[in-house]
């Protein structure tokens, strides 16, 4: 009996390992000496074939992980003889030479002094696939997760958080401790955050009910989304959908600046409605389709449309059609006038014109096309009225047309007065001639001109209110009194200084004579300074003059008489004030064989820097009412410049003195009059 049932447990083995799936070889030495069906189909060898093999024959050169095969199944097969059973993964090869995963285990055989080595090989190539595919799976779920814009996390059927990011952690500032190598229950979490006061939007519960409406909330089947206020101010929108088979997905977005930005949206829109509803002009917004996609009530009262009509989205063209059959576009056939203007609409060009209506009412129509990024959006357009505009307008052009009028005639009048003071030679009758008309002269014409220049600042404050359409009719009411008033004080001043020019060219007498002769320029020095002397010695200053004998011109011996006059008047009246060692140079030299230099040099007190650029300025003067005219450089100016064909220049530093320095040519030009 104890033989067989020795002889069944052998049987039993050896048909254990016949059925066994895995393949099994006995490895002694270096050859296998047995294996079982599993082996041979697993590497496509028959037995015999596979006891003439050695391990090395079942497989590639190197492994997976770069090491050569010989060396790596030496040191398997030396710790498996030392007694440590191994189990590896190991890169095996077919008879055709394909390669493939197993899992192979090693473990040692000791009988009557024989070391053999049992080698249990399984195919796992499938299921390694399957697991770097998990794997794959669950990196690009953590890279999704991680990359998700707001925070995400999973509970399974046991309402344990088995799944997460760190932007959940951050958002909900969650603790860390319950996330740190572990999966924490969600009653957990809730009760963490109850305890340090979240969840704002259930204050009227005890920690007890908010507890037990939040596990309510993930152990239903039903998706759930609510907004949730956060202790520090921070609005959290969660959303959650249930998983089949128990569990909940959700999602947490950050929406406080969303929410903000509605209210601010809210706002504007608020702004805009009110702006739009108190604007005194008719507005449209057209699509890039030319559909009506904003408008005001001014639009339809400034156009008359009846409020049925208007609708977001009714074509630009319907509008035309309306405003075609009432004759808004004058006679001819309705569909050629809608076309015509329809076509001109799709250009998306800005313009801006005037129609009157068969109202007789006046609109100011503009418009502009809307761009962002490049793209066009659509077309804006202003509808004004300007009917009474315009009949100010026309009345204001008249009085416009009116004053010009009256102030070319004043001021012919005043250049004719001027060139007649001009011609004068003599300094004494002229100086004293307009001393006493020139302080008459300038109070009206100051305050005709000043009142001119708040006419004209008026008129552009009145014309920018008009272009940016802000004009109310307290505005018109003030511009137009404004004007009238104007009017009255230009044309009483500009009467009165007519009234004196009148009375001052009946007295002025041309005593100069500018006959063209040849002299000496000495002797007409030392004539005119002759002629001066006692009214130099009373000013109590020297005079010194440089001038050579033998330089002789063709020119004008009187207007240059008058040139010298005037600049010895003038540094009487203006260069020795508080001094009483005055000193005139006057001196002359060639510039070359044809120009003449003559210098006019005082010691005086200078001339102001802000005073040098208007020193030739008709009627500019420092000594208004103090025996300065004003016109005394002027006339030096004009007669160096015209009549004696040269140019003039100054130099002068306060307090260090002033020189005239004139280039005029030997011979002067000729003249028509010559």
């Amino acid at each position: 009996m104890p033989g067989k049932v020795e002889v069944s447990r052998v049987a039993l083995y050896r048909a254990m390992v016949e059925q066994a799936l895995d393949a099994l070889l006995v490895l002694e030495g270096e050859h296998f000496i047995d294996c079982n069906p599993s082996a041979e189909k697993m590497f496509g060898l028959s037995r015999e074939q596979l006891l003439l093999s050695t391990p090395l024959h079942l497989s590639p050169k190197t492994q997976f992980d770069g090491r050569d095969s010989l060396t790596a199944a030496a040191a398997y097969i030396a710790l498996t003889k030392s007694g440590q059973p191994q189990r590896f993964d190991w890169a095996s090869r077919k008879s055709d030479g394909s390669l493939f995963t197993t899992e192979v285990a090693l473990s040692l055989l000791e009988e009557d002094g024989r070391q053999c080595i049992i080698a249990v090989v399984r195919d796992v190539t499938e299921r390694r696939q399957v697991e770097r595919m998990a794997r794959r799976k669950n990196e690009k779920l953590r890279i999704l997760l991680e990359n998700f814009p707001g925070g995400v996390s999973l509970i399974d059927e046991n309402l344990r958080v088995v799944a997460w990011n760190n932007e959940l952690l951050r958002m909900l500032d969650l603790p860390p401790a319950l996330f740190q190598g572990q999966q924490p229950l969600a009653r957990e979490v809730f009760e963490a955050n109850i305890k340090r006061g979240e969840y704002g939007e259930f204050s009227a519960a005890s920690d007890e009910e908010k507890l037990a409406k939040l596990m309510d909330i993930i152990q239903s089947d039903t998706p759930y989304s609510y907004e949730r206020t956060r202790s520090d101010g921070s609005i959290i929108e969660v959303r959650g959908v249930p998983v089949e088979g128990g569990g909940f997905v959700t999602t947490c977005m950050d929406v406080t600046a969303k929410h903000h930005i509605e209210q601010e949206f809210r706002k504007q829109s608020l702004f805009l409605k009110a702006v739009l509803a108190h604007m005194p002009q008719g507005l449209s917004v057209f699509d890039a389709q030319l559909q009506l996609y904003l408008w005001n009530q001014g639009f339809l009262d400034v156009l008359n449309y009846h409020p049925d009509t208007i609708y977001q989205g009714v074509p630009f063209a319907d509008l035309l059609r309306i405003m075609a059959e009432r004759g808004e576009y004058g006679e001819g056939d309705i569909d050629e006038l809608v076309n015509t203007r329809l076509e001109l609409a799709r250009q998306f060009q800005a313009h801006q014109f005037e129609r009157t209506r068969p109202n007789a009412n006046t609109h100011l129509v503009q418009g502009k096309p809307i761009h962002e990024d490049g793209k066009l959006q659509g077309f804006v357009t202003t509808y004004t009225d300007i009917t009474e505009l315009k009949k100010v307008q026309t009345a204001l052009s008249k009085a416009n047309a009116l004053l010009e009028q009256n102030i070319a005639e004043r001021t012919t009048e005043l250049r004719h007065t001027q060139d007649d003071l001009m011609r004068s030679e003599k300094l004494a009758a002229l100086g004293s001639l307009v001393a006493g008309v020139a302080h008459e002269l300038n109070t009206p014409i100051g305050n005709s001109l000043l009142t001119s220049s708040t006419l004209q600042a008026k008129t552009q404050e009145f014309a920018q209110k008009v272009a940016d359409g802000n004009l109310r009719r307290s505005d018109l009411s003030a511009y137009l009194q404004a004007a009238q008033h104007a009017s009255e004080l230009i044309e009483h001043g500009l009467k009165s200084a007519a009234d004196l020019v009148a009375s001052f060219k009946q007295v002025a007498v041309d005593q100069a004579s500018s006959k063209r002769r040849r002299f000496h320029v000495s002797k007409v020095c030392h004539d005119v300074i002759a002629t001066m002397m006692s009214k130099i010695r009373q000013a109590g200053l020297q005079i010194s003059m440089d001038i050579p004998v033998h330089i002789e011109m063709d020119s004008f011996p009187g207007p240059f008489d008058q040139v010298i006059c005037n600049l010895v008047d003038n540094a009487i009246l203006h260069a020795f004030e508080g001094r009483a060692d005055g000193h005139i140079q006057i001196s002359a030299a060639m510039l070359d064989q044809d120009r003449l230099e003559i210098r006019f040099e005082d010691n005086g007190v200078g001339i102001p820097q802000e005073n040098l650029g208007r020193i030739f300025d008709p009627f500019f003067t420092t000594k208004l009412g103090q025996g300065g005219s004003g016109l005394g450089m002027h006339i030096v100016y004009n007669i160096v410049t015209s009549l004696l064909g040269g140019d003039i220049r100054i130099d002068s530093e306060q307090g260090e003195g002033t020189s005239f320095i004139m280039q005029i040519p030997l011979l002067a030009p000729v003249n028509e009059t010559d």
